[in-house]
């Protein structure tokens, strides 16, 4: 696949972890527990009613705007995806998805 990144982080490693971190401290507070470890660069899931590939970097399939992180809450817990909308909120919003997927691809190690 690729490198792990943050849209938005360019190529600044550093910056990236941080706001990967914060991502997952907040999904911490709001779900209360943390995500794994896994790094998801794309997930092939059922979001609603639509079958669709959801990448990091790329446009959200349903929604606009660019994902930014894609997080795995855990054995039998749900997906998160979390997008930047387009002019919308610079910190993005975040979608809760089943914990069913066709397929799961990792960042490179």
């Amino acid at each position: 696949m690729s490198k792990f990144f943050i849209p938005g982080t360019g190529e600044d490693c550093q910056l990236a972890e941080c706001a990967y971190a914060d991502m997952r401290a907040a999904l911490e507070l709001e779900l209360g527990t943390w995500p794994n470890g896994r790094r998801i660069a794309k997930l092939w899931t059922r979001r609603g009613s639509t079958d669709c590939v959801t990448e990091v970097g790329a446009p959200d399939p349903l929604r606009g705007g660019t994902v930014l992180a894609i997080f795995d809450m855990g054995q039998q817990r749900p997906f998160v995806v979390w997008w930047r909308p387009d002019g919308g909120a610079s910190t993005g919003v975040r979608e809760i998805l089943s914990h069913h997927a066709y397929s799961v691809v990792e960042f490179d190690a």
